[in-house]
């Protein structure tokens, strides 16, 4: 297990609901990739690292392979599990020659109006654990450490004109 070392977080403000609305977002330290994350897996044990990356390589060729079959695809034991998926919608809306409102039914809904996404699921189990070993620490916009007391807010603006860290946390694809 690692040191227990604290995470750092700031406080945002959630415009998109209205005036004090907040919520964490994480910081990230940086990336562990693929090439630090074989070799640490393979130290200790009578694993090459080349070995581990070829492995884990071929295994996700074939995680892929499920994926496109329309399988769920678990990633280790207790732990991730990623599936097919398909984004998007279809509402009413008015056409903009005659001003009338077109009503939308589920057959107006097409996988070419969707996006094609690859979801991914966290086991609870894996969560429980992450939420008992983990610590966090907050943050101002700069990084500095701040008593949990303090206002530490970043606003939307603030981190859109560059005054915040590298968010943590996958990308716009993952939802909570």
């Amino acid at each position: 297990m690692a040191d227990n070392v604290k995470i750092p977080y700031v406080a945002r403000e959630n415009t998109k609901v209205g005036t004090h609305s907040f919520y964490p977002q994480p910081i990230a330290k940086g990336t562990f990739g693929f090439d630090r994350m074989c070799k640490k897996a393979a130290k200790n044990t009578t694993i090459e690292e080349h070995t581990v990356r070829a492995a884990v390589t071929e295994y996700m060729k074939v995680a892929q392979e499920a994926l496109l079959e329309g399988n769920r695809v678990e990633i280790g034991e207790q732990f991730i599990t990623l599936y097919p998926n398909l984004k998007g919608s279809v509402k009413d809306y008015k056409d903009q020659k005659t001003g009338e409102t077109v009503v939308v039914t589920a057959k107006d809904l097409t996988a070419s109006k969707c996006k094609s996404r690859v979801g991914a699921t966290v086991n609870r189990y894996f969560s429980d654990e992450f939420e008992r070993s983990v610590s966090w620490v907050k943050t101002d916009k700069t990084g500095a450490v701040i008593d949990e007391g303090e206002d530490a807010t970043e606003t939307n603006e603030e981190a859109a004109q560059g005054g915040g860290n590298q968010q943590g946390g996958g990308s716009k694809e993952v939802e909570p």
